[in-house]
């Protein structure tokens, strides 16, 4: 039988090197498993941005979100915040790799200007969702949480559901609600 997440992450907390490497394996297989979902969702539904079409495949932004994970100065007593923790950290991996592309230098032709603008376009629509999810997360952290769970870790809403301890139809509510919020605040801007 494997040991729950939580013995896991006291026993790394605690110096176990056994808890460490298990959590390690868990953490970059369920990583891995995301972040694939995550890209080939946005190269479908986007036809590829920049950022995605020079990420060489998944484990780039695995590694990437792996190197920045350290060892948190709190303890971790619930999946909940765990679970917030990871998708804070793709979040801001995501952020991060637009950032960096913006600023690199780009010498335009014909060709590629147009492309440059569709791909301008992207990058812009994610930091604007990042900043209204900044806003939601100060105005009710609870949404913001459920919201980037269900979307960054790919959280189904029935384990939402359960790890917040309340009904589907509540999940289905803040989801639209965070979303409505979400929608609103980048028409806004």
């Amino acid at each position: 039988m494997q040991a729950s997440l939580e013995d896991l992450i006291n026993g790394w907390q605690n110096g176990c090197p056994q808890s460490a490497d298990e959590l390690k394996a868990r953490l970059y297989y369920h990583l891995k498993q995301v972040c694939h979902v995550h890209l080939e969702g946005y190269r479908n539904e986007i036809d590829s941005t920049y950022v995605l079409q020079h990420l060489p495949h998944t484990g780039s932004l695995l590694h990437q979100s792996l190197i920045e994970l350290i060892p948190p100065q709190q303890s971790i007593n619930h999946q909940t915040q765990f679970n917030t923790y990871l998708s804070v950290f793709i979040r801001n991996i995501l952020r991060d790799e637009i950032r960096k592309f913006q600023t690199l230098k780009r010498t335009p032709n014909a060709e590629k200007i147009q492309q440059q603008n569709d791909q301008l376009k992207h990058q812009e629509d994610f930091l604007a969702l990042d900043s209204a999810l900044n806003h939601l997360e100060k105005n009710h952290p609870q949404k913001a949480q459920i919201f980037s769970q269900h979307y960054f870790l790919g959280l189904d809403t029935k384990v939402l559901a359960k790890q917040f301890k309340v009904s589907l139809a509540t999940i289905y509510r803040e989801l639209d609600a965070a979303k409505a919020f979400i929608k609103v605040r980048i028409q806004t801007n």
